[in-house]
């Protein structure tokens, strides 16, 4: 998935969302695409490093007005050896040096509170980066990891390679919640983003696990409501959040590749002699291929917070 450059760098171009708030697997945004005209969102553009390599984020900056941050989207690899991690306490950085002429080349630096996935000989990077410009011409450009739920959630952002309004959309400040409960979304119209339910059958399979046979709704930064009943495992094995529970989704026989492998953590309860794992969740994207299978992850988010960002209801 990870193309190796001569920087042994590796970004892929993410295609953009088509309709509102779409996304082809996990590792596309889940963001809606920017209108036409009259957008008071700030668009959030992909970025490609195979573009003219650094030319073109140099282009992105110079075109970009003072006083709104440049915030993009894209899916970062770098090889083991390139990888600086800091303290822990001040989270973890990655040096990217790009070679060829000189409006290609230099250097990117990284930071992320969370360190980044590894898998292949490659740490991974998916999500939204704010973009500061380099300190001198030629100087180190530095991009920042964003939180997901705080880009996805705010309805301050879109999709697309625009320019940012004159007056951008502010964000509402977030109304603390008084329920736990989410209105339905609206038959007409509607502005808001709809969480759709995962509630998938588990059957066991030869070697006694589950299989499911529904594929859950993806998009990295995607929220989700889902409702799983495992009544084989006691939620004590869960209890700290840091184990995962994975279900199989398996292609059909003959198929080249075995299937995906659905992790999930967080929001559990027990049911009987059995565990529920049932709330809202954030999909996000997991590196790499493991013993065939690719995977994808749901972590709990707090249902608290989805109320109180406002920007949700119930997909009917």
């Amino acid at each position: 998935m990870i193309r190796q450059s001569s920087a042994a760098f590796g970004l892929l171009l993410l295609v953009a969302c088509h309709g509102a708030a779409i996304a082809a697997s996990d590792v596309d945004p889940y963001l809606p695409r920017c209108r036409p005209s009259r957008e008071t969102r700030v668009p959030v553009p992909t970025w490609d490093d195979g573009d003219g390599k650094l030319a073109s984020l140099r282009r992105l900056l110079s075109r970009w007005p003072s006083g709104t941050a440049l915030v993009v989207y894209g899916s970062f690899g770098a090889v083991e050896e390139d990888v600086r991690i800091e303290d822990e306490d001040k989270g973890y950085t990655v040096k990217i040096t790009f070679q060829g002429n000189e409006r290609e080349a230099g250097e990117i630096d990284i930071t992320a509170l969370e360190r980044p996935q590894f898998n292949m000989g490659f740490y991974h990077y998916w999500g939204f980066f704010e973009v500061s410009p380099p300190a001198s011409p030629r100087g180190a450009i530095a991009l920042r990891r964003l939180d997901t739920f705080d880009v996805v959630s705010s309805a301050r952002y879109c999709l697309g390679n625009g320019a940012p309004p004159v007056t951008a959309r502010k964000t509402a400040a977030a109304q603390v919640a008084q329920s736990g409960s989410l209105p339905a979304c609206r038959r007409g119209e509607e502005s808001r983003v709809p969480i759709a339910t995962w509630k998938p059958k588990l059957t066991r399979n030869d070697v006694g696990l589950f299989d499911v046979h529904a594929a859950p709704p993806r998009g990295n930064g995607r929220i989700v409501y889902i409702s799983i009943d495992v009544p084989t495992h006691d939620c004590a094995a869960y209890a700290s959040d840091s184990e995962l529970y994975s279900v199989s989704l398996p292609e059909p026989p003959g198929s080249s590749w075995p299937g995906v492998a659905i992790n999930l953590r967080g929001n559990t309860r027990p049911v009987g002699s059995g565990c529920r794992f049932e709330g809202f969740y954030m999909n996000e994207p997991v590196a790499g291929m493991h013993q065939g299978w690719t995977e994808t992850y749901f972590g709990a988010i707090q249902r608290e917070r989805i109320v109180a960002s406002d920007h949700y209801c119930m997909a009917r």
